[in-house]
């Protein structure tokens, strides 16, 4: 690739010219400019008006679009339009529809994202289509590149159950297992009599009377995430020959989305694109999670954001107001945490269609709306500001799809949440203003202080290998509950748990896990010294909230401290080589470990094992301590909510970025005072 790296952060919108009389089309360049808009991005939802009949293309509309930019100082992203096929092809080919997993029928024609990626019809389409576009605008002067598709897997519609998913199913399969009886002995199909004798016999996971196979269920979600990360591949094939070195190409990834592998889709692209949508979802903390999960799918690389709300949604259950001012902060946000460019979706708030309630920088009638003035803002913001780039953090949190799609098939415990296991071990660290990078199962940890793995389902030899060679050289390992007790194929293993080679690191293994209803009923204690006076979020101490919810008071553990407490799941340790940190003080596992350290070589590896809202930061705590790292939190503010991100300018300076998220003013000491 020979893609220039950007001088300055970009601002950007989504733009339909197909929306708007052409007429109009200059007086939105206009206002965009004014506001500080530098690039657009186009045509994702146009195949319609691009090919109005298979075969005839009608460019010339978007050759005018293109002009009226260029004219006033935009620049152009184009997006391949296969996101929303036209009536036409649906009426001649309507198996290219999907079938739903869940209810086991196929979409119908109306919306976006109702096709199947395994219909022959479908993909000769589609190739069609980008092939022509490619062709045409490839060497255009004013496009700087170009977005596959657009959200894949959106509204759910990552898995599809059609004639044609089943055959490319089996297929995938066949290339993955070799012969029916290496398949058979890796699902244990031998249970409720489900032997294959033939490639042809093997199901799609369509609705049934009770579960389907729990390996065959996680193979499908293989099948069906490798599936689009072929069909961008496909795209990309077209686009790379007929676009140059010079114009980038991405894909829009979402938020809290995770039907697909997001590090196998980010690997064949220039950089990620996410669209950063928040109001109503997620709050400041969970938002800068997926930012920097963003950032680790290619290990660190700078990423766009394709959409951010300018304001309101239409698509949420209650769709809240966005209060002055969060616009401009979500957008400083997503700088500080490694996105160097922001496009707002969208232009204008549009009067058609199933979006109209959703907010655009203008107002329906076509003037400013309070986005457009906070990206003008932004604008103002950038120009007084240098680039700025994230640099290495000191601790990392391993992030793995695979192990969320086993966790989701089985959680045992219908409050379980592999996502939310990862968010509270990044919440401490973030409410510390530590930075986090969140990196594959796989990734190289040298250099890091301190590297957190949220129940790692399943078992990978070769991941152990890599954790204990980082422990031994130093490195302070945090496991949590959950962890290695299923084979790659989604079979229990055979060895105690954790396996893989997992207990030998962590000096432990699981002599009985408990899944625990969403209401706390029992505690653990601390073995030798008193606990910290434990408060959640809202203050209240954790006794106090357990009374209330359960009738039961925590008493004293051993007369040194109340019990805290843990929820939805707890493991009974047995520890082999392990320092026993924390015990259970109740239940008929009363003074059974809960939680362990293990010395090995120049580092230690700890094993958490009940989920604890005290329990994580304290092991997190303790990591740190014994890697020697220390966060510089002496002099700032309390109890509100805020981040601190030290950035580095181009000669390597440290600058440090603050946000503040709370309504209230935010006040710092000076640096050397």
């Amino acid at each position: 690739m020979s893609i220039q790296p950007l001088s300055r952060r970009l601002l950007g919108v989504a733009y339909y010219p197909e929306h708007w009389p052409e007429a109009r089309w200059a007086e939105d360049a206009r206002l965009l400019r004014e506001a500080g808009i530098t690039v657009v991005r186009m045509m994702e939802f146009a195949w319609d008006k691009l090919e109005p009949a298979e075969g005839q293309f009608d460019f010339a509309w978007m050759d005018r679009a293109l002009e009226v930019f260029q004219a006033a100082g935009i620049r152009a992203i184009l997006c391949t339009p296969t996101a929303t096929p036209p009536a036409w092809l649906v009426a001649k080919h309507p198996d290219i529809l999907r079938v739903d997993e869940q209810t086991g029928l196929r979409d119908s024609f109306g919306s976006r994202r109702s096709v199947t990626c395994h219909a022959p019809a479908y993909l000769e389409a589609a190739d069609r289509i980008v092939t022509a576009i490619a062709e045409h605008w490839g060497d255009h002067p004013n496009v700087i590149g170009w977005q596959i598709d657009n959200e894949f897997g959106c509204h759910e519609s990552t898995q599809d159950i059609s004639e044609h998913a089943q055959r490319a199913f089996q297929a995938w399969c066949k290339a993955r297992y070799g012969t029916l009886q290496a398949l058979n002995a890796a699902w244990g199909t031998q249970f409720w009599s489900a032997t294959y004798t033939d490639w042809s016999q093997i199901p799609v996971p369509a609705p049934t009377t009770a579960a389907h196979n729990p390996s065959l269920l996680l193979d499908f979600r293989r099948f069906s995430s490798h599936s689009w990360v072929n069909f961008q591949r496909r795209q990309i094939d077209i686009l790379r020959p007929r676009i140059g070195a010079e114009r980038f190409i991405t894909h829009n990834f979402m938020l809290k989305f995770f039907d697909l592998d997001y590090y196998a889709l980010a690997a064949d692209l220039d950089f990620v694109g996410y669209d950063n949508y928040l109001h109503g979802l997620c709050g400041p903390m969970e938002a800068a999670f997926n930012l920097d999960l963003m950032r680790g799918l290619k290990a660190g690389r700078p990423f766009w954001i394709m959409e951010q709300q300018p304001g309101s949604v239409n698509w949420t259950p209650f769709n809240p107001p966005v209060p002055p001012g969060q616009v401009r902060t979500w957008t400083h946000q997503a700088f500080a945490h490694g996105a160097e460019a922001v496009l707002y979706f969208r232009e204008r708030a549009v009067n058609i269609g199933q979006e109209q309630y959703h907010a655009g920088l203008l107002k329906h009638d076509g003037t400013p709306d309070r986005g457009w003035h906070e990206a003008k803002a932004v604008s103002q913001d950038i120009d007084q500001c240098p680039l700025l780039k994230r640099g290495k953090a000191p601790v990392a949190i391993l992030f793995d799809y695979e192990d969320l799609w086993a966790l989701r098939l089985e959680p045992h415990n219908a409050s379980f949440s592999y996502y939310q296991v990862a968010l509270d071990l990044y919440r401490p660290l973030w409410e510390k203003h530590i930075p986090v990078d969140i990196l594959p199962r796989n990734a190289d940890l040298s250099g890091y202080a301190a590297v957190f793995v949220p129940s790692p389902a399943l078992i990978n030899a070769k991941h152990v290998a890599n954790w204990r060679a980082y422990v031994e050289q130093g490195g302070n390992l945090v496991v949590t509950f959950r962890a290695f007790f299923k084979n790659a194929s989604n079979t229990w293993t055979d060895q105690p748990m954790p396996g893989g080679g997992l207990s030998e690191l962590l000096g432990v293994t699981v002599d009985e896990f408990l899944s625990i209803p969403p209401v706390p009923t029992v505690g653990w204690r601390l073995p030798d010294e008193p606990s910290p006076d434990w408060h959640d979020e809202r203050g209240a101490h954790v006794s106090d909230i357990a009374a209330k919810a359960t009738g039961i008071g925590f008493s004293e553990g051993f007369g040194i401290a109340p019990k805290l407490r843990y929820r939805l799941w707890a493991e009974v340790l047995k520890p082999t080589t392990a320092e026993v940190l924390m015990r259970y003080t109740d239940g008929y596992y009363k003074d059974a470990p809960a939680a362990t350290v293990n010395k090995v070589g120049q580092g230690a590896a700890f094993y958490i094992g009940c989920w604890s809202e005290p329990l994580i930061p304290r092991s997190i705590w303790q990591a740190l301590d014994l890697a020697r790292f220390e966060a510089d939190t002496k002099d700032l503010p309390r109890g509100q909510i805020f981040e601190l991100i030290t950035l580095q300018d181009a000669d390597g300076k440290p600058i440090q970025v603050r946000l503040n998220h709370s309504k209230n003013t935010v006040a710092f000491v000076a640096q050397g005072q």
